[in-house]
């Protein structure tokens, strides 16, 4: 979750960085993960994978992160509702919603292939 943490990591010789707030249970006030993830990114500066894994629920989702510096997208809670409602043809079939619904959301942002998605297909959200 901290910049200054994943330089560091590369410093030190680590093979990726996981970044996730754990659902921001582990402190109360913990900024979102993705709102971290640019940074990190841009501290990492591409010379290990980042592995994101937080509030994955939608393709949109997995676009984001990537756009935003994921190298690696990770979906914990949602395939394990999946397990649990249907066992390993539940986990499946959140996995197959997750890559569609990637899919679609690729096909309205124009991009051809999951490295063409960056940076420039997400807006910036307007503070007020």
């Amino acid at each position: 979750m901290s910049p200054v943490t994943a330089r560091e990591a590369v410093e030190r010789g680590i093979d990726a960085v996981y970044v996730s707030n754990h659902g921001g249970r582990a402190l109360d006030g913990v900024p979102a993960s993705i709102t971290q993830l640019p940074r990190i990114a841009d501290a990492v500066k591409g010379r290990i994978p980042i592995i994101f894994d937080s509030g994955i629920r939608r393709g949109q989702d997995v676009f984001r992160a990537i756009a935003l510096g994921a190298d690696v997208v990770a979906c914990g809670r949602p395939v394990l509702y999946g397990l649990a409602l249907g066992g390993p043809l539940g986990a499946q079939s959140v996995l197959e919603y997750l890559r569609d619904d990637l899919y679609i959301v690729m096909q309205l942002a124009g991009t051809p292939n999951v490295r063409s998605i960056t940076r420039d297909h997400i807006v910036a959200p307007q503070i007020a």
